[in-house]
């Protein structure tokens, strides 16, 4: 640094609290140093603030495009927050180009559908309506007169109680069955 030469006539004073002219200029030398750095500091900062709104612009431009693609395609509105956070993260892709990516990563068959458990747990057999239809499928289908029969080693045995003979002919028919079958 530059030796600087006090004038003569300024006297004790003229450099304040500092004591010479070195000390002043060493002061303001950091001090503009510091000017800098905190000038430098405010820059980034205002360049941050400048992201952060360009990114708060497009991610609410983005929901607002999802939430209008949403309303004309109803069938995509269960993905909807998978697509808004895809279109965050790939900044150059297209709005439709995501929506397909992610239905056809999401689709699922018929047959998918039938063999996956919490599927099946959380919407067909907690359904009322869907439990009332099989049970009556299933007892209309089931005659009240057509005994179920079971083979065993011994001999047939029906399940259904005998109906009892209304007649001497049908009392006589059931023994002879009785009969045959011992």
């Amino acid at each position: 640094m530059e030796k600087l030469e006090q004038p003569e006539n300024l006297g004790s004073n003229a450099f304040g609290k500092f004591k010479d002219a070195e000390s002043l200029m060493r002061a303001y030398s950091n001090l503009e140093s510091e000017f800098t750095k905190k000038s430098q500091k405010l820059a980034q900062l205002e360049s941050e603030k400048e992201n952060e709104q360009k990114i708060i612009s497009r991610k609410a431009e983005i929901e607002r495009k999802v939430d209008e693609f949403v309303t004309k395609f109803e069938k995509i509105k269960p993905f909807s927050s998978a697509l808004k956070e895809s279109l965050i993260n790939n900044e150059n892709s297209s709005l439709e180009d995501e929506a397909i990516s992610i239905l056809s990563n999401n689709y699922k068959s018929a047959e998918e559908f039938m063999t996956d458990d919490e599927f099946l747990n959380k919407y067909i057999y907690s359904n009322k309506d869907i439990k009332d239809k099989i049970v009556k499928e299933y007892l209309s289908n089931i005659t009240l007169n057509s005994p179920i029969k079971m083979n065993s080693s011994a001999s047939n045995i029906s399940l259904t109680p005998p109906s009892d003979p209304t007649t001497i002919k049908e009392a006589g028919k059931l023994a002879k069955s009785i009969i045959k079958q011992k």
